[in-house]
């Protein structure tokens, strides 16, 4: 019985093995640990390695985005059937059979493909990661990441780093004013946040009691995949997906779920009694941030939460992808940033708000609980 109403409570939500890849969302405690030991061993590769050469090796880091675009623009994860000759896979995505080995050499080396002893090819579990029709969605990350906005606003943070907003220097417009006049690229970023979303939804729903709470807002939530996995895994909730007008229009039908689009600076849906804010405040700078907190903490029920999540700037720095997104915010923001659990619970506080714990999440991230 208990088992039958496991699955009918989980009844539309994904598997946690499409979405992160492994059977379980691992112990959120053991996600420092984790990262503390992939610390380690960066480290030892540091020590092993010659200054010049570590620099030589950084400044090609480059080539991996450039060799994953590459890989899916020909379409090789998808095309990649059981065990394939390179010349056999490069007459399948019709691409130069050079072309392909060579890009089929530097995957195998970093574990996206698999070569073995006769020079054939294999996909491993990353490879099927990166298919179009992967459940995941992760693939969407390779594509927003390869746009050429995106490498043109890296360009400028490299060689204009005084530049207030690397993103507007390169394309004529800040990165939220600049998606909607590009629906494609704007259709790519909300895709890749759809595969983040249904990994922070199932990390949210294992992680916090939602038992008391009957309405919930999803702020920013983009096409509402965090949403749909809250709802599908409590289903007594629910939910309201609150975002841009132009970003709730491509949010699917669902059941529960209600699509309101909106300024989040000006005003937000109200009558809930939780407000989620997933990887939403580090795109923004302080004072704006604490006038989307504010808009959330007016819109809320009496006694309401507002549940911010975010990746956690640590007092030292760990080599993860906290530190790398927060890189990608200073590049494609002006103002955004990762912050630390005190300038976290801060703006909560300017925005009248107060922390009433914080919460380790599977997906890495922290979970700032305010009422």
């Amino acid at each position: 019985m208990v088992g039958d109403r496991r699955r009918a409570r989980d009844s539309g939500a994904p598997r946690v093995g499409d979405v992160v890849g492994v059977a379980m969302l691992p112990p959120p405690a053991a996600m420092p640990l984790v990262e503390r030991a992939r610390q380690r061993v960066a480290m030892l590769h540091r020590r092993l390695v010659p200054p010049p050469v570590r620099v030589i090796e950084a400044l090609l880091a480059g080539v991996d985005t450039a060799a994953l675009g590459a890989l899916c623009a020909l379409d090789i994860p998808d095309q990649l059937a059981g065990r394939m000759s390179i010349s056999a896979l490069a007459a399948r995505v019709d691409a130069d059979v050079a072309v392909v080995e060579r890009l089929v050499r530097y995957a195998a080396a970093r574990g996206w493909l698999r070569l073995d002893r006769t020079g054939r090819v294999a996909a491993t579990s990353t490879t099927r990661f990166l298919r179009r029709d992967h459940p995941g969605g992760w693939r969407a990350w390779v594509d927003f990441s390869t746009g050429p906005e995106v490498f043109a606003a890296l360009g400028v943070l490299a060689n204009e780093p005084r530049s207030p907003d690397p993103f507007a220097a390169a394309n004529g417009a800040p990165f939220f004013a600049w998606q909607p006049q590009h629906a494609e690229r704007h259709a790519a970023f909300d895709a890749a946040m759809a595969a983040g979303g249904r990994m922070h939804g199932l990390a949210l729903a294992a992680a916090l009691d939602w038992s008391t709470i009957r309405r919930v807002c999803d702020v920013g939530g983009g096409t509402g995949e965090a949403l749909r996995v809250l709802l599908a895994k409590n289903r007594h909730l629910r939910g309201v997906l609150f975002d841009l007008p132009a970003v709730v229009a491509r949010a699917a039908p669902a059941e529960r779920l209600e699509a309101v689009g909106g300024d989040a600076f000006a005003a937000v849906a109200p009558g809930c009694d939780a407000y989620v804010l997933i990887n939403v405040v580090h795109d923004w700078g302080d004072d704006d941030a604490v006038k989307m907190l504010a808009r959330v903490a007016e819109a809320r029920l009496a006694g309401g939460q507002v549940i911010v999540v975010e990746h956690l700037r640590r007092a030292r720095p760990l080599d993860g992808i906290a530190l790398r997104s927060d890189l990608l915010m200073l590049a494609l923001t002006a103002g955004g940033r990762e912050r630390n659990d005190a300038e976290v619970e801060a703006l909560g506080t300017r925005a009248g708000l107060a922390l009433q714990r914080t919460v380790a999440l599977a997906s890495g991230d922290t979970a700032y609980v305010f009422t």
